[in-house]
């Protein structure tokens, strides 16, 4: 009754044999499909979070020299696009105008930049105030890193509006490009003019 009984493979049938084979063989390619899928999964993710390479292109097709150096349009441009955010405004949007005009602001001066902001939210919720601002001539010097705007201001209040003439200079200083300030410009130091 101590009698032994020993398995061996070879007195398995053959179909059994091929049968656990194949299971083995579908079970490393199951697990090496899964790896592939996870691999391409995590490349996929990182491109959609790297976002699109962008290539300039020259009138030859060729790949273009991109040029760094700031220009006097691109300053004014910027400037156009701060003056449109920093004084165009009611009383429902001067926050969210003004939190946009921040950046184009030195970041070590936002603070500063916001701390003055609040005179301004105060007035303008207060009276219901209205302004909008338009730029007439835009002057730069690169050398000196100024700006001098003079513009239309019209401001509305009480149903009642006025129009004035205003007059802007402003120092800048050339920093990082970012996406939501792609020409790099950051005002440094702003001053109303009295028109004469």
């Amino acid at each position: 009754m101590n009698n032994k009984i020993v398995l061996q493979t070879s007195r398995f049938p053959k179909a059994m044999r091929e049968f656990a084979e194949e299971n083995l063989n579908l079970k490393f390619l199951c697990s090496v499909l899964l790896g592939i899928v996870t691999l391409m999964l995590l490349l996929v993710l990182f491109l959609v979070k790297q976002g699109p390479t962008v290539v300039a292109l020259d009138g030859s097709g060729e790949v273009s020299k991109i040029e760094t150096k700031i220009t006097d349009l691109q300053v004014e441009s910027a400037v156009k696009e701060y003056i449109k955010h920093r004084y165009s405004w009611d009383e429902k949007t001067v926050s969210e105008e003004i939190g946009k005009a921040k950046f184009f602001v030195l970041p070590s001066l936002a603070s500063a930049f916001e701390k003055s902001m609040q005179e301004t939210y105060k007035f303008v919720r207060e009276k219901k105030v209205r302004q909008r601002v338009y730029p007439k001539s835009v002057s730069v010097d690169l050398k000196e890193k100024k700006v001098t705007i003079l513009a239309d201001r019209i401001t509305e209040f009480d149903n009642l509006k006025a129009a004035t003439e205003m007059r802007l200079s402003l120092q800048f200083s050339i920093d990082d490009r970012t996406i939501i300030n792609p020409w790099g410009v950051y005002i440094t130091k702003e001053t109303e003019e009295a028109i004469r």
